[in-house]
């Protein structure tokens, strides 16, 4: 039982207290390390206090263990189901008052409830997570752009409509996600041919976006190969944008196009059709495409090892720091926790 196990919890962190509270008091009467008075009589305190709570602890506990223990796991369930039911009940009134969101956050929010399938329970937490998602790509959708937007997601849709069963139902919630990143890159390369043409940079124009290859992706991560593979791809896209805007752009789109690939790659064979269905969309309307060709794939291979030989794996950045900013937050965090737990 959820209530059973708390308590336990609460019991074993609270002997856990107790026993280092002790023991720092051994150490101060041995000399072996010396606290000042006031330190002292904090520990003392502060052994009072957890002796308290784990009398109390063990006393519900009791309580609870001479009960007839399935009549609680009972309505322990029922009162769960009820708290969850009303959760998602008054969730949209709940959303339009979420304090420190202003008017327009909390448009895009209830805009993502609508369209979210009734299966699909999410915290509210997550529906901002996910709206703010859909408005950070670099580019903004324009009001404009609307018609077009709806007109990708109708056809994503269409394509993946019926595909759904309890093992890959959670992929709806990239419903939202796969259709703005194709108009993204789809505005973007728009973008960068208009500019290519209009200047004198490229006179043979634009021809489109250099084809990727799906075993980077597939073994992204447990791979140098495929890591270096992507990375130089990647560079000839970011040579193609002109203005720091547009790279900014492309930098925020190929993070969201990894994310979601790697996701529906790590799914596997339950995740084809969508797999499909989004890269048979992203290379109508942005043109991006993966190579097929084995002999092209091979000779790639080849240069992506060649590559990989003259790299230097050794050298790193000149601002390399193996603390990163927020591993030296995180440790401070616990250097206060643990001086908060002592006192």
């Amino acid at each position: 039982m959820k209530i059973i196990e708390e308590l336990e919890k609460k019991i074993k962190l609270s002997t856990s207290r107790i026993e280092l509270a002790k023991k720092q008091l051994k150490d101060n009467e041995s000399g072996e390390r010396k606290l000042s008075f006031m330190v002292v009589a904090s520990t003392e305190l502060n052994i009072e206090k957890n002796t308290f709570l784990l009398n109390k602890y063990k006393q519900k506990l009791r309580k609870l263990q001479s009960q007839d223990i399935k009549q609680l796991s009972i309505d322990e369930k029922n009162k769960e189901f009820i708290r969850h039911s009303n959760y998602f009940k008054y969730q949209a009134q709940r959303v339009k008052h979420t304090k420190g969101k202003t008017q327009d956050e909390i448009d895009a929010a209830l805009s993502i409830l609508e369209d979210i399938p009734e299966e699909i329970q999410l915290e509210d937490i997550e529906i901002f997570e996910i709206s703010h998602k859909s408005n950070e790509l670099y580019l903004d959708i324009h009001s404009d752009l609307d018609e077009e937007l709806i007109e990708i997601k109708s056809e994503f849709l269409d394509l993946v409509q019926g595909h759904f069963n309890e093992t890959n139902n959670e992929l709806k919630l990239l419903n939202y996600r796969i259709p703005i990143i194709i108009l993204q890159l789809r505005i973007l390369i728009k973008n960068i041919r208009e500019n290519i043409e209009d200047s004198k940079l490229n006179k043979q124009g634009f021809s489109g976006l250099p084809k990727f290859e799906d075993w980077w992706i597939h073994e992204l991560w447990n791979s140098h190969q495929a890591y270096m593979g992507l990375f130089r791809w990647k560079k000839i896209v970011l040579d193609l944008c002109i203005s720091s805007e547009q790279k900014r752009a492309f930098e925020i789109i190929f993070k969201n196009w990894i994310l979601v690939k790697k996701i529906l790659n790590v799914k596997g064979g339950f995740a084809y059709f969508y797999n499909y269905a989004f890269d048979e969309m992203i290379f109508k309307y942005a043109e991006l495409e993966d190579e097929h060709d084995e002999s092209n794939l091979i000779s790639m291979k080849d240069i992506v090892e060649t590559l990989t030989q003259k790299e230097d794996f050794v050298t790193v950045s000149s601002d390399h720091n193996i603390l990163t900013p927020y591993m030296k937050f995180k440790i401070e965090k616990q250097q206060e926790n643990e001086d908060k737990d002592k006192s």
